[in-house]
């Protein structure tokens, strides 16, 4: 081989790129100081007042051992006693929290913090006796240092008061408890602290990203130090693709940004979400002081006031839910698996987007927003300066308890800057969030809104006399303070609201506060408003669960899109009891897909889908007169929100006059009752786009099929199905690891002789359960379901019912079956595998 001067150059980079390459990788297996424990397992828990609690000294031994996440309100029984149907007819009370646990003295010098995701609410957090501080808003992470009180190389406890005890505090369910997970971090004195690093993404295409690193470097040893700081990034592979460093003199808390640029990087995209990984070192002479560990995607963010929103330059339609924090059965507690399971049946219908309503999103469920490709709008608050009414009995009654009446107005002049704040701080890596929402319908609040609105829309809001004397706007006011308090944290995002007032909004100006204006229920005023305001960027931000919502966002590229009302069913702002949530969804509360949710499938996704549900005629919000279909429904401000209550079930008397819906994404659909056509029909001629039938009942099968220039694309059917022969159990998994957290589903269905599931005779099933796995709820989807979720049994709904088991910490095989009366079920076997962290 010939050597020349290029080549010798040539060689001598390989030879160094090589050596770089092995020096990164080297770092990777260098142990950091920070350990993050996880500390949800082995607490002591009491429901009532203790306040001898908070002393490390107080004997617990007789306290009731759980592990945390915990919600003590969804363990209770339903009841009108004492409780509200703004929040679900569920107790509240006061809890308390104990955890003993040891510190070794070889973390003498370190710093150790408790963080906690959320705790519903006013938490009262002591360490050996010695109060850490309060934090009352329910849905903030925050967290102490626990070092100056921490005893060494013996045992501590921390005791936690949580003080839920007005039931009628919000408009949904809230929870009790230290509903999320509870994290021990230990590190050197210099550290990065909580909420302490993020990462931006000015520039973000595909040929090239700018990546922007900040950090925030905490010396507590008394004295300057001289760090480095250095930033590796790893891609989805775990490759090393980039990496900087810079010095600095560290003196008590000292922000660092440090800058390197990708080219051709993976951008985090709905279909292909990405996930970069940052680790931010501090070093010090060669010694490693701290890791902290950043996921990240690469993506780029515009919201345009003529083609609505983009996501890395392409016009993305928001096919977005609203979702309240509860899991049905599991109530407020996050839990990954349980959110992993609704969340694919969101992504299923064609959902890509959820603004977390009204509340902060746990953190673990941006996580899984991040990993499946949803954008998130994270919303802070439902109230501001002044509280929402609440109810007793229901929201059609007016029985407010005096003394009863409370919310985020109580706390919002000492802790709002706070919370809105750590609210960005906690979730700014989070590629999937996409806005900072300030609130909801704050507007209702202030009845000189509703005054100048003048425009009735049927919600029945007293409005009571003008406020008089007021030389500004509070209400608008107010949001430019939020606004500011958002753009001081970050200002890669812009910063919404959920407006329901848009007249009196522009009369005031408060619709010209935020980046970009939501509009809840107000599709009216989207071209009025386009035109008088060309440069506001506009979206629904909640939004009828109706053809027409869609068809009014997509017939217009200036609109980002819409936010559904609901996309899971959730528990609260209903009543009179038993009537516990409301079921304007997607999903129901046992994540069971429902009418509307098989409806919006065909709206939002594009392989062919057809599906079909009835109703007796005589029961039907339709009638055919004239060879016209009329919607004589009852004019009543609910019915906005409801969809017409067709059930999957073909039972019914011989010549009995059925109603028929089809939903489907085919250019034609045709209706067959046992083979007998009963003719072809297009979506397009229908204006709410469901194809309409009124058939005679014949016992057998009906079938819809959706069409394609006479190719069937799809179809569906149902079967009779009267008499229950079977009880099926099918799970969603059948392994999972013995971690403590890992969930499987087991869904039962009552089923005929030959399988079909029998929708119409709910029966009392019970679950039988062996092997290292717990019960952790069961329920069947309804919104009148008042059983006890903490229990074996439960009566099926439209012939189904859902079980929840949990891993423990032991392996071995999971069996389930279930018995209905003398039917026993076939058996299920989940096995628990050994953990990776164990």
């Amino acid at each position: 081989m010939k050597f020349n001067s290029k080549t010798s150059h040539t060689l001598l980079m390989v030879f160094v790129l090589f050596v770089q390459s092995w020096l990164l990788a080297a770092r990777q297996t260098v142990d950091s100081p920070r350990r993050v424990s996880d500390f949800n397992f082995n607490w002591k828990f009491y429901l009532g007042d203790e306040p001898e609690a908070k002393n490390g000294s107080f004997n617990d031994d007789s306290w009731r051992k759980l592990n945390l996440p915990h919600d003590w309100s969804i363990e209770q029984k339903y009841t009108s006693e004492n409780t509200s149907g703004s929040t679900g007819f569920l107790p509240a009370g006061i809890g308390w929290y104990r955890k003993t646990f040891a510190v070794e003295t070889t973390d003498q010098n370190k710093i150790i913090s408790i963080e906690f995701d959320g705790v519903y609410k006013n938490a009262e957090v002591w360490i050996n006796g010695h109060y850490l501080g309060k934090r009352p808003y329910g849905y903030s992470v925050f967290g102490y240092n626990l070092s100056p009180y921490l005893k060494y190389g013996a045992n501590n406890t921390i005791a936690v008061r949580v003080d839920h005890s007005v039931v009628a505090d919000a408009r949904w369910y809230p929870g009790s408890g230290i509903y999320r997970d509870v994290r021990l971090v230990t590190t050197s004195a210099c550290y990065i602290p909580q909420f302490g690093a993020w990462i931006e993404t000015p520039v973000a295409n595909a040929a090239k990203a700018e990546v922007a690193v900040f950090a925030v470097v905490r010396n507590e040893t008394g004295h300057a130090r001289n760090v480095s700081v250095r930033t590796d990034i790893y891609d989805a592979q775990n490759r090393l693709v980039g990496s900087t460093r810079k010095n600095m003199k560290s003196t008590f808390s000292d922000t660092i940004k440090m800058k390197m640029a990708l080219q051709k990087p993976q951008l985090w995209q709905i279909e292909s979400p990405v996930m970069y990984r940052a680790e931010v070192v501090i070093e010090e002479n060669s010694m490693l002081l701290d890791t902290y560990p950043i996921k990240f995607g690469i993506r780029h963010v515009v919201f345009d006031a003529n083609k609505g929103f983009l996501l890395n330059g392409n016009p993305t339609k928001l096919k977005g839910v609203c979702l309240h924090h509860d899991a049905g059965a599991v109530g407020a507690v996050f839990i990954r698996d349980v959110w992993k399971r609704r969340l694919d049946r969101l992504k299923d219908i064609g959902v890509n987007a959820i603004r977390s309503s009204h509340n902060p999103a746990a953190p673990g469920l941006l996580a899984l927003c991040d990993e499946m490709g949803f954008v998130v709008i994270n919303e802070a608050f439902d109230e501001w300066r002044e509280n929402k009414d609440k109810w007793i009995t229901s929201r059609f009654a007016a029985d407010m308890r005096p003394g009863m009446q409370s919310g985020y107005g109580d706390i919002f002049e000492e802790w709002a800057e706070r919370d809105v704040k750590d609210m960005v701080r906690y979730s700014r890596n989070h590629p999937s969030v996409i806005m900072w929402s300030m609130g909801n319908e704050i507007e209702w609040t202030y009845p000189y809104y509703w005054k100048m609105e003048q425009d009735n829309q049927g919600l029945n809001n007293t409005v009571n006399n003008e406020v008089s004397g007021m030389t500004t706007d509070e209400l608008k006011e107010t949001a430019i303070q939020i606004k500011q308090w958002i753009k001081e944290v970050d200002t890669t995002r812009p910063v919404t609201t959920g407006g329901v007032l848009p007249k009196a909004g522009n009369k005031t100006g408060y619709f010209d506060v935020p980046d970009v204006m939501g509009y809840n229920y107000r599709a009216a005023n989207y071209d009025s408003d386009h035109k008088q305001f060309p440069n506001r960027k506009i979206y629904g931000s909640e939004n009828w669960g109706t053809y027409q919502e869609w068809k009014d966002a997509t017939d217009r590229d200036f609109v980002g899109g819409v936010f559904l009302w609901t996309g899971i069913a959730y528990m609260g702002e209903s009543g009179p009891f038993p009537w516990k949530g409301l079921e304007l969804s997607l999903l129901d509360f046992g994540g069971f897909y429902t009418p509307r949710g098989h409806f919006f499938k065909t709206l939002w996704q594009s392989s062919p889908t057809v599906y079909l549900a009835t109703k007796h005629a005589h029961k039907a919000q339709w009638v055919y007169r004239n060879g016209v279909w009329e919607d004589y429904r009852v004019r009543f401000w609910l019915d906005k929100w409801l969809f017409e209550d067709v059930e999957e079930t073909w039972n019914y008397a011989k010549n009995d006059s059925v109603f028929v819906e089809v939903y489907a994404n085919t250019p034609q659909v045709e209706l067959f009752v046992n083979n007998v056509s009963y003719g072809v029909q297009q979506p397009t001629d229908f204006a709410d786009h469901i194809v309409k039938y009124l058939v005679p009942y014949s016992a057998g099968e009906i079938k819809a099929k959706g069409l394609n220039n006479n190719k069937v694309e799809a179809e569906y059917s149902i079967k009779t199905a009267t008499n229950i022969a079977k009880v099926v159990l099918k799970a969603d998994k059948t392994t999972m690891q013995a971690n403590g957290y890992d969930v499987v589903h087991i869904e039962a269905y009552l089923a005929s002789a030959k399988g079909d599931v029998v929708p119409d005779k709910d029966s009392q099933i019970e679950f039988e359960l062996s092997g290292p796995g717990v019960n952790i709820g069961v329920d069947n989807g309804w919104e009148n379901n008042v059983q006890n979720h903490k229990s074996n049994l439960i009566v099926t709904h439209n012939g189904h019912a859902l079980l929840h088991v949990q891993a423990t910490q032991q392996v071995g095989n999971i069996v389930v079956k279930a018995r209905c009366g003398s039917i026993v079920s076939n058996e299920v076997v989940v096995s628990a595998m050994a953990s990776d962290n164990q």
